[in-house]
């Protein structure tokens, strides 16, 4: 699945320049759905993984439901398990536990993993667990007996991605069916894990639901890309005022449209670049899951990559949608033409900040991580190490608290060496603004 990692992501890319949809809904069906097939999984699902990238049958992932989206603890879907049949039976207790807003499940998609609160004879719950199931026949498209399927609806934008709904009434799939990595079933119906550190465990679980992240993080900067290079060309030839009445000269060439604009190209630059590293970060782990990696660095590696994901997923997507409102801006009344994709890109970009997690929502889960390691280390005082090296500034946390950015005139703001020193602090503060002082 992964022998070229970057190969999907920039098919992916080619898609997006086309429509965004498309993009969003090979998406969904190769990284989203088949990643966790690929990471939750084990030998006995690598059957899937052909029929994935054959496209013989279509997927996508439903975790979220009409209730329940960042509360993931309340998700009301149920798959008690039946020894007598070895089966588990899927079961919707009410419409709101329905499976909602799962991209591709609304009229394509015939497999679902579909996270379920995994329970044995006695009334044991072991937590939600993941589970392949099939709502729909590939041939014909019709649901399986005891799916309700459908489309949510018209959305604010792509809506070339059917985003739909799915209740489950007493559906019963094979034991076989539960993606095993994290927990199995006994034929028997004993729940056994070979994670016996539930923080282990829950590492290694997070693979699923960062490859999602990960995945808008890449489409967000797609949109982005676009933006950019739409509004800089324009600026380029569109030609304002001049030195003499018959000689005018492109807007690009003023200093105030570079400044609404070259930030944005910059942050294309940077953004793809952390993108592209985070991918493959995600492949180291779905790769020690796959080899039965159950070491401590295995699953701190989950952790920082659930941290990293949820806090680059806010950055890129309202960096996102800043930008294509600056870029649609700074080309004018031209800018608001349809015909620029401008508008398009901005409401296909929209629901970025949203799904797989709300933005503010997202921040919290990275604080969270922040905060728990400073916690250790100032009850252990143990140093900050993680196997990224992402949180080795934590080490000189106090120290970069007391900074202050102090320049003696305005002319020191000028100064390429001054502003040098500046971006070198906000780096090591990893902060929105800083303590100016003149």
């Amino acid at each position: 699945m992964f022998k070229s990692p970057l190969k999907v992501p920039a098919l992916i890319q080619c898609l997006g320049m086309y429509d965004s949809s498309l993009a969003a809904k090979y998406l969904l069906h190769s990284l989203v759905f088949g990643s966790a097939v690929y990471s939750s999984g084990s030998e006995r699902h690598l059957t899937y993984i052909q029929k994935i990238f054959r496209m013989e049958i279509f997927g996508c992932f439903a975790l979220t439901e009409l209730s329940h989206g960042s509360n993931t603890k309340a998700i009301r879907t149920t798959a008690h398990y039946d020894p007598a049949t070895e089966e588990f039976i899927i079961h919707s207790p009410d419409f709101e536990a329905a499976k909602f807003w799962v991209g591709n499940m609304g009229k394509t998609a015939t497999h679902a993993v579909v996270f379920a609160k995994l329970c044995v004879p006695g009334d044991q719950c072991h937590g939600l667990h993941p589970f392949i199931v099939q709502i729909r026949d590939p041939k014909t498209l019709l649901p399986m007996p005891g799916v309700m399927v459908g489309d949510i609806g018209k959305k604010l934008g792509q809506n070339g991605l059917d985003n739909g709904f799915a209740m489950f009434h007493k559906v019963r799939v094979p034991r076989q069916s539960l993606l095993n990595r994290m927990g199995d079933v006994t034929p028997e119906g004993t729940y056994v894990s070979p994670f016996k550190d539930v923080r282990q465990r829950f590492g290694a679980s997070l693979g699923s639901l960062s490859s999602g992240r990960v995945s808008i993080v890449s489409l967000a900067i797609l949109n982005l890309k676009l933006a950019v290079a739409i509004a800089l060309r324009f600026s380029a030839t569109r030609r304002q005022f001049g030195p003499t009445e018959e000689e005018e000269i492109p807007v690009l060439e003023y200093p105030m449209q570079q400044w609404r604009l070259l930030p944005y190209l910059a942050a294309v630059y940077a953004l793809d670049h952390f993108s592209k590293s985070l991918f493959l970060d995600l492949v180291e782990l779905q790769r020690g899951l796959a080899s039965g990696d159950r070491s401590a660095r295995q699953a701190e590696l989950g952790r920082e990559i659930h941290a990293l994901a949820s806090a680059s997923k806010p950055l890129a997507s309202w960096t996102t949608q800043q930008g294509i409102q600056e870029c649609r801006e700074a080309c004018g009344g031209h800018g608001y033409l349809a015909m620029n994709r401008l508008g398009v890109l901005r409401d296909d970009n929209d629901p970025n900040c949203t799904y797989e997690g709300d933005n503010n929502i997202l921040l919290q889960q990275t604080s969270n991580y922040l905060l728990g390691l400073l916690a250790h280390q100032v009850h252990d005082g143990a140093c900050f190490r993680s196997p990224l090296k992402s949180v080795d500034f934590l080490d000189a946390y106090p120290g970069i608290l007391d900074q202050k950015f102090e320049v003696s005139s305005v002319a020191d703001c000028l100064d390429s060496a001054v502003l040098g020193l500046a971006a070198s602090m906000m780096e090591n503060l990893c902060l929105p603004s800083w303590d100016f002082t003149v």
